[in-house]
């Protein structure tokens, strides 16, 4: 038995409200570590990190978190709720203050075509991996719990993945 790890593990929760404070670069490598530990199907650890430090991309990236938001559900931010309960509340503030994180951490996947899928019918971009990304996401946010960093998983920014590609590329 390993208390610890259950406690840990029940522990673990999106965390949004953020500090600005700097966090060293010796933690993030372990946290990155412990993200490629994670079980992937035939050990090919079909995923990329790309990690955001520099404040100008946060802002962009910011800014386009923002608007893929607003885009999935139909509100800019003039029209935020009137008394939004606690998990709105930190909805809005990751929105406001995502830019003031130290970084920002996007674990992209390979995009691979399921065996079910015949090969005729393979046209254009497999669809993203998420079976084999996930796991490693589960360890990265169990790593920043136990190093007392805060985190949360967000995918609402893959609704402008295309705008992400062609601004930063492959290279990040």
């Amino acid at each position: 038995m390993n208390p610890a790890f259950f406690d840990l593990v029940g522990n673990v929760r999106a965390m949004r409200r953020l500090k600005p404070d700097p966090v060293p670069m010796e933690l993030i490598w372990k946290v990155l570590n412990a993200g490629v530990q994670a079980p992937s199907g035939q050990n090919t650890q079909p995923w990329k990190f790309v990690l955001i430090s520099d404040s100008e991309r946060k802002k962009w990236f910011a800014e386009r978190y923002i608007q893929a938001i607003e885009s999935r559900f139909h509100a800019d931010a003039g029209e935020r709720k009137a008394n939004p309960g606690r998990q709105l509340r930190a909805l809005y503030y990751q929105m406001d203050h995502m830019h003031e994180a130290p970084y920002l951490l996007l674990v992209c996947g390979e995009r691979d075509w399921p065996f079910k899928v015949p090969l005729d019918q393979r046209i254009g971009e497999g669809p993203p991996n998420y079976g084999a990304v996930y796991p490693c996401v589960q360890n990265i946010l169990l790593a920043c719990r136990a190093l007392g960093l805060g985190a949360a998983l967000t995918t609402m920014h893959q609704v402008q993945e295309m705008t992400f590609v062609n601004k930063w590329g492959s290279d990040g």
